[in-house]
């Protein structure tokens, strides 16, 4: 069964009854840290006998399906982890015909303890504690388009009233978007079988029939962190990536192209596992362990002409720097960069940069996005 089934049924076996529900106050629909999550669960029942209890959590909840085959089929290994468990209780008290129990909590900056110490094999490699206590966004198939059906992370409000002989139970959904703090892009091996490609060569033609005049190499400088407001996840256009364009004549009075064309593509990674990540997978090591990977892309910047400025240096070579934005199209809403136990994102710029009639050059950028401002 796939998790995108398997949850819902989960939240369709905690759903409201008719007797009880649970209401957010506010008009707040994305939560991040520090942000007080307050409603109250109400029991729209006459006479409920004196000392009943309620207990109300705040939970989050992984699930993920992995599957050796492809494409993948609607059955496979499911693992169903709760990691997060925040407890209210209190006695409940009658209010007119409704008995009405308020509720608040507080959205934590981390986990207080390690869900998956004790589930990572003994044997691997050191164990990132520091990763696995980040509280991880909500993201699902429904929600983010970059997330497979085959994974999701959900966070949800729990009630459940105790009434003797009787107990009730009301579940609401919650979308938390929790604040991660800048760090450097992973850094990734170049190489055969490497998605990582940092500079192309082709060889330069002015004409499509024209012969060759020179090489033209593109080269992406060290990418710096995204930064995404918390408030601003649709439409927003991010820090640009920087290249280096370099031209080698083969004539003693080169022909500089004025202007290139441009097309970007920003794509997400989004890993999951049947077993606890000690740290982020490779392409490799997803297809090989007890892990999957899944890549969607959105284009978001083509067949843009840019103008180029050309130095020149010696020995008949010139350079010319190229700025390239990552605009995100309005109906995309994106997540920072996480590393949950069971499930990981991250991204990457595919860039494609056309010179004269040469073949495209075409490079692939890791890009770490964070919504933390460091103070």
């Amino acid at each position: 069964m796939k998790s995108a089934q398997y949850i819902p049924q989960l939240i369709a076996s905690l759903s409201p009854t008719p007797a009880m529900e649970i209401r957010l106050t506010g008009k707040q629909t994305v939560f991040t840290t520090g942000d007080a999550l307050q409603g109250e669960l109400v029991l729209h029942r006459r006479n409920a006998p004196q000392g009943a209890r309620v207990s109300i959590t705040l939970c989050g909840r992984t699930s993920t399906t992995v599957t050796k085959t492809t494409p993948f089929p609607n059955t496979g290994s499911i693992v169903d982890y709760t990691f997060l468990q925040m407890h209210h209780i209190e006695p409940l008290e009658a209010c007119h015909h409704h008995h009405i129990v308020p509720f608040s909590f507080v959205i934590p900056d981390a986990l207080p303890s390690d869900p998956c110490y004790e589930h990572i094999p003994s044997g691997t490699a050191a164990h990132h504690g520091k990763d696995h206590l980040q509280l991880p966004p909500s993201v699902d198939y429904n929600s983010d388009k970059f997330c497979p059906e085959m994974c999701s992370i959900i966070y949800y409000v729990h009630a459940e009233v105790d009434m003797g002989n009787q107990r009730f139970h009301a579940t609401r959904q919650v979308q938390l978007l929790p604040l991660c703090p800048e760090q450097p892009p992973r850094l990734w091996p170049e190489g055969e079988c490497s998605e990582i490609q940092m500079s192309d060569t082709t060889g330069l033609r002015m004409s499509l029939l024209g012969a060759k005049t020179g090489h033209v190499t593109l080269c992406a400088r060290e990418t710096k962190p995204l930064y995404l407001p918390p408030d601003q996840r649709h439409g927003s256009t991010m820090a640009p990536i920087h290249f280096n364009l370099g031209l080698e004549s083969l004539h003693p009075e080169p022909t500089c192209p004025d202007n290139c064309q441009v097309k970007v593509t920003l794509e997400a990674a989004t890993y999951f596992t049947l077993l606890p990540m000690d740290e982020l997978p490779s392409w490799q090591s997803a297809a090989k362990g007890q892990g999957q990977f899944f890549r969607a892309s959105v284009c978001s910047w083509k067949n843009k002409s840019v103008g180029l400025q050309w130095i020149e240096k010696a020995g008949n070579t010139h350079t010319a720097s190229l700025v390239v934005p990552i605009p995100v199209p309005g109906d995309v809403a994106l997540v920072p960069t996480f590393h949950h136990c069971y499930v990981a994102r991250e991204y990457f710029a595919r860039v494609e940069v056309t010179v004269g009639c040469s073949r495209t050059l075409r490079v692939t950028v890791p890009v770490q996005i964070y919504n933390l401002l460091e103070r």
